[in-house]
């Protein structure tokens, strides 16, 4: 149900129809797992580095829309 809301932009009296669950039954699941997922997001979403992998920086065609 969460993947469907986040992912497909479904409305929750879309997801209550599907699964024949009351929108408020929906929105306090997508809240519990929603709240989960942010504590533990420093160990699911890997922080972004500075560096360029070297086949995109000596590529002069991919390089200037990768630049850090």
């Amino acid at each position: 149900m969460f993947l469907q809301i986040i992912g497909q932009n479904q409305r929750f009296q879309v997801i209550s129809c599907i699964y024949y669950r009351s929108v408020e039954t929906i929105h306090r699941y997508f809240r519990i797992v929603l709240k989960t997922i942010l504590k533990l997001y420093k160990h699911l979403i890997k922080d972004l580095e500075d560096t360029v992998p070297a086949e995109i920086m000596n590529n002069k065609r991919f390089y200037p829309y990768f630049k850090v």
